[in-house]
């Protein structure tokens, strides 16, 4: 599949080679191309680091804020994201798709054999012995197959390349690698002054100048990307204090194109350079396009600054005038003797009833004999009938506890049917013996209960007392 794909490029950089003649200038609009591709990506992404970057100083703030709780810095700086509508990843995946095409490209260079001209693996094999067997030294293995190609603008070669191909002669093409005198398939080498008989001089310091070019460029579109991203110069300073490991990504990044350009064929470092080149014309397009959105997302979040703090601003109002009003009310009872509140953890003094003897809680600590009507025990057997009953309670200066209401639909006359005649009587004779007789002292319930007992026991013969 991969293959496939390889297969795909490397024809059409193929026939872009045989439309312009050149394969740098291939090279050249393959670029171009690759970056119109990923205009629209790529502004997306700008919009995004032009945002971040626009923040700055509210995580800032929330650094200093919340410093030491890294859960809660967490937490706030993903709520300013999402009020904001910022997602802090898209800025940084865009930069990251030339890589892919980085890699592609490399292949395809670096076997052109394979993937441009759609040979075999056996076919490659036999083109790379049969030049070998010319007398050619194609160097290390890893770039024989763009050194053969180069050679097979000699006739021979071709003619020798095809004979060992077999039925892959015809899918062989001579490509002209020369640009400007320099060979673009071979490898720059620092040590430059070696290859002056093999290459010539001006081809060994062309091929060592061209990294040095590259990682020019690129440290120049790494600045440029950093003015682009930020609009005013507060907050790219705010960016460089902020942001200290991207500021070492950006001179660790040249640092590793000038690694590629000595240690790959010279066709990449030319689509190194001019991928930097139209990255930083994309760079200044993008920040024109994105500059009428960007100051009106800046006067946005101006406006709701200004809200905020008139909300802050109110709410401080609000707790001045409450503490203004507590100090007035302070003021005018501050002469005014305040009510002793009840101290904590003091119980309540036990009642008088409560104590027996010298155990001060015995019948518990708000004993009240009188706070339900008592009954007394009457036995069944007792010839003391309610009437009389409700006498001596009478005469005692008591009342006897009244039974609960029969229901309304029971009929007066079931009731008075059952009464004796002697029931209607007693009541008025109670009355009237009870208001000849001078009020009592209360007594409690058990002496009041003891005392009928004792009057209603048996005496010697068997009988009640009278």
């Amino acid at each position: 599949m991969i293959t496939t794909i390889l297969q795909f490029f490397g024809r059409f950089l193929l026939w872009m080679c045989n439309f312009f003649h050149s394969y740098a200038l291939s090279l050249i609009i393959f670029t171009l191309l690759t970056r119109l591709v990923l205009f629209p990506l790529s502004l997306r992404g700008k919009r995004s680091m032009m945002q971040m970057n626009a923040l700055n100083s509210e995580i800032q703030k929330l650094q200093k804020q919340y410093g030491k709780d890294k859960d809660r810095l967490n937490e706030e700086t993903q709520k300013l994201y999402e009020r904001e509508g910022v997602n802090p990843m898209s800025g940084c995946l865009w930069s990251l798709l030339p890589l892919p095409i980085l890699m592609a490209l490399y292949y395809i260079i670096r076997r052109p054999l394979l993937y441009m001209m759609a040979l075999t693996e056996d076919q490659v094999t036999a083109a790379i012995e049969a030049v070998q067997a010319l007398g050619y030294d194609l160097g290390t293995s890893a770039y024989q197959e763009i050194h053969a190609a180069s050679l097979m603008q000699n006739s021979d070669v071709m003619a020798a390349v095809q004979a060992a191909v077999g039925d892959g002669a015809d899918k062989l093409q001579a490509i002209n690698f020369n640009m400007l005198g320099i060979d673009l398939s071979q490898t720059p080498s620092l040590k430059f002054w070696e290859t002056f008989d093999t290459l010539g001089v001006w081809c060994s310091v062309g091929l060592f100048l061209i990294p040095l070019i590259v990682t020019a460029l690129n440290f120049g579109y790494t600045r440029l990307s950093q003015k682009t991203n930020a609009i005013n110069g507060q907050q790219a300073q705010a960016n460089d204090s902020a942001n200290a490991s991207m500021k070492m990504m950006n001179f660790l990044m040249p640092l590793m194109y000038l690694w590629f350009g000595f240690v790959m064929p010279a066709g990449m470092c030319v689509y190194m350079a001019f991928s930097a080149i139209f990255s930083a014309l994309q760079e200044l397009v993008c920040a024109q396009i994105l500059k009428k959105d960007f100051a009106k997302l800046e006067a946005e979040r101006a406006q709701r600054e200004l809200e905020a703090k008139e909300a802050e601003k109110k709410k401080k109002e609000e707790i001045a005038a409450r503490r203004a009003a507590q100090e007035e009310e302070a003021k005018k009872n501050r002469g005014k003797k305040r009510p002793k509140k009840p101290k904590k953890g003091v119980k309540d003094q036990p009642t008088q009833f409560s104590r027996v003897g010298v155990r001060a809680y015995a019948r518990g600590r708000a004993y009240d004999p009188n706070r339900y009507p008592v009954t007394p025990y009457r036995d069944p057997a007792d010839v003391l009938d309610e009437q009389k009953l409700e006498a001596e309670y009478a005469k005692r200066g008591h009342k006897l506890a009244q039974p609960e209401p029969e229901p309304e639909d029971t009929a007066p006359e079931a009731l008075t049917a059952e009464a004796p005649e002697a029931a209607v009587e007693a009541p008025a004779e109670a009355a009237a013996t009870a208001a000849d007789t001078p009020a009592q002292p209360a007594k409690s319930a058990d002496e009041l209960f003891a005392e009928i007992q004792q009057d209603a026991a048996p005496d010697q013969d068997g009988k009640p007392e009278a």
